[in-house]
């Protein structure tokens, strides 16, 4: 038994399947990388094989086609995801099993029956487009579209496309397939009486609403037998009115386990609730384990537990205490695919962590290859793959926060001689104060990920407590100037009585420095200037948010800004959008809206318009140095995401 993490790092099996650990990667889309007619590109097989050599012992594909005829999924004349429709697929397919076989992981194709009501948008902007639900009902993301019922002729078609697909990944190397039945899907929405009033055989009693998923199982099984594995992903409750409630999915699962299905991957939610089968960095840790606790009782299969599960220590209790047989980590593997390597040889404390931003799925919504806010190389591994440079150059790296961190790990792994200067006494730069509250503290984590990084490399030094000026630099003579000093909270606004009103930044809420009395006032209502009301609100303080524009947290993904946005009502906090600040005043914020004027009491004011650059050094910079990068927030404040990206893909061509 393994020294470290005894419970996750032992055999498991699902059916006649042996697995090396109980660690799981769960399915995560991955539309822009498809190749050539619904196959796997060499991207893909990359993407995937690198998750294998990190020491995963399951890896379940993202979700995958059986047809792309009943449903309109075609764009420019080919699939927009990867498809199992025809047996010549298998020489494409061979390839990415046996790369994942080489390093001793098994792999299971997801494969979906539909996507309904939830078609996504790229495909319902296609002229023609008809989606496709059980019963008339609008679609999820153009609601004006109306997705007509699926005849009986197209859910027999589906019906045999299940097993035809199954029997294509059989050949192709699969050891298992995963039914995607969770989520809003097609086939849970045909297990909901919310999206399915049907009349006929699929519709109405419990026992009519589980048969077309019942039916795509029997099909399974009659083209690649009982011993090919069959995992399916459910949903015990939506946590939506009208949707499934746990007493439902728990008849479901022991419909599911009499079907013959070989484990069970739980979770809870839908697209009307993202931040559930998505949850950001605002839910718990192992957000729903209790899922998985719930189905145990009631079933003799293998249950697999996913959500938040990207913490070593997590994992294996669950696994221990016999709350789950795996669990499966999505996003945790974008970061680091070497999570179960580093955890297994008691190295936990290197593996890069998740930080719940849904950069991933963000990107997957602009139709953008996958990939991760803190590994740049995720999704695009051969071609971004760091290699030694060619000449080694003296790099100079002024600002410590998470830019210049990143831009001297990479300058220091490629064989520069780097020096990393940081005027404060500790590296960090705003990651210090942003992971301060307690729903942040993944980016606490990877704060000292980051850190510890650094620690031992070859040929870099670290100077904190080290102010540079214009002298600094030219007695050092770099070849290379990375300039990543940072930003700053914007204090001044053409805002009248500003000057003269005292007022408090979110710099210093997270600092301790938390404002007097009970009434609060936040000017700004993006992502920063709303997570510092709820942080204020549930300190018990009465917060209003006041913002110009007709939306808060406009800069956030969907999931995150969907749960923020509730968290923000049930604590009431007050949010007043399309609203102008007219003036300031000790104890007053005049404001001005569609409504009218009017004035909020307030007995602390918190300002969060933004933040502005910090780059006063770059033109010292330039008169030395050949080559001067400005990175990070030193170029414009934005995510962590542009300062870790601009560093590496910067640092790794120097």
């Amino acid at each position: 038994m393994a020294a470290h993490y005894p419970h996750i790092f032992q055999p498991g099996r699902i059916g006649k399947l042996t697995l090396k650990n109980r660690l799981v990667m769960a399915p995560m889309g991955t539309p822009a990388l498809t190749g050539w007619r619904g196959t796997f590109s060499d991207r893909l097989m990359d993407y995937y094989e690198r998750r294998a050599q990190g020491g995963v012992g399951l890896i379940i594909t993202g979700v995958s086609l059986i047809n792309s005829k009943v449903e309109p999924w075609e764009s420019d004349g080919e699939p927009s995801l990867v498809t199992f429709d025809a047996p010549w697929k298998a020489r494409n397919f061979i390839q990415l099993t046996e790369r994942v076989h080489d390093h001793g992981a098994k792999i299971f194709a997801q494969l979906t029956a539909g996507f309904g009501r939830v078609l996504p948008k790229r495909i319902l902007n296609k002229p023609g487009v008809e989606p496709i639900a059980p019963s008339p009902m609008p679609a999820f993301w153009r609601p004006e579209i109306m997705a007509r019922e699926i005849r009986l002729d197209e859910i027999e078609a589906l019906v045999d496309s299940c097993g035809r697909a199954a029997l294509v990944a059989q050949l192709s190397g699969f050891d298992g397939i995963e039914l995607h039945g969770h989520e809003g899907y097609l086939l849970d929405q045909f297990m909901t009486p919310l999206w399915n009033q049907r009349t006929d055989q699929y519709g109405g009693s419990h026992a009519n609403r589980v048969r077309f998923a019942l039916e795509c199982i029997a099909s399974i099984k009659a083209a690649v037998g009982d011993d090919f594995p069959i995992s399916y992903r459910i949903g015990i409750e939506h946590k939506l009115p009208g949707g499934r409630q746990r007493e439902e999915g728990i008849r479901i699962v022991q419909d599911l386990d009499a079907a013959g299905v070989a484990a069970l991957h739980v979770d809870a939610g839908c697209y009307d609730n993202w931040h559930w089968p998505h949850p950001p960095l605002y839910q718990p840790p192992g957000c729903m384990v209790d899922m998985a606790a719930t189905v145990r009782p009631h079933v003799a299969l293998p249950v697999i537990t996913v959500g938040r599960m990207g913490y070593p220590d997590l994992a294996d209790r669950v696994v221990e205490e016999g709350t789950a047989d795996f669990v499966a980590i999505g996003r945790p593997l974008l970061a680091d695919p070497d999570f179960p390597d580093k955890a297994r040889h008691g190295r936990a404390q290197e593996i890069v962590p998740c930080i719940g931003c849904h950069e991933c799925m963000h990107r997957m919504h602009l139709n953008q290859s996958i990939s991760c806010a803190v590994n740049p190389e995720c999704g695009d591994e051969r071609r971004l793959k760091l290699t030694r440079a060619e000449r080694p150059k003296k790099v100079m790296v002024i600002g410590g926060g998470v830019a210049g961190m990143e831009a001297a790990r990479v300058c220091a792994l490629r064989g520069h001689a780097v020096i990393l200067y940081e005027r404060s006494g500790h590296l960090g730069g705003v990651l210090n104060i942003a992971g301060a509250s307690d729903f942040k503290k993944d980016l606490k984590d990877l704060l000292e990920c980051k850190r510890g990084q650094l620690d031992g490399l070859a040929g870099l030094r670290v100077l904190t407590n080290a102010e540079v000026t214009a002298e600094t630099i030219r007695n050092e003579k770099p070849e290379v100037i990375f300039l990543a000093t940072g930003s700053q909270p914007i204090r001044q606004a053409p805002i009248p009585g500003l000057e003269d009103t005292p007022v408090i930044m979110p710099d210093d809420i997270y600092q301790g420095v938390l404002p007097e009395g009970r009434k609060i006032v936040v000017i700004g209502g993006g992502a920063v200037g709303c997570e510092a009301a709820w942080h204020l609100a549930r300190e018990g303080r009465q917060v209003s948010i006041v913002e110009m524009l007709p939306q808060v947290a406009g800069d956030l993904f969907m999931a995150n800004r969907d749960m923020l946005l509730e968290e923000l009502e049930r604590c009431r906090v007050e949010i007043l959008t399309a609203t102008k600040v007219t003036r300031l005043a000790p104890g007053q914020v005049s404001i001005s809206n569609q409504h009218g004027e009017a004035t909020l009491e307030a007995e602390a004011i918190v300002l969060a318009i933004g933040r502005r650059a910090e780059s006063a050094l770059a033109q010292a910079a330039r008169e030395v140095a050949g080559d001067v990068y400005v990175i990070g927030d030193s170029l414009a404040p934005r995510k962590i995401k542009d300062a870790i990206w601009e560093a590496y893909k910067t640092a790794r061509v120097i």
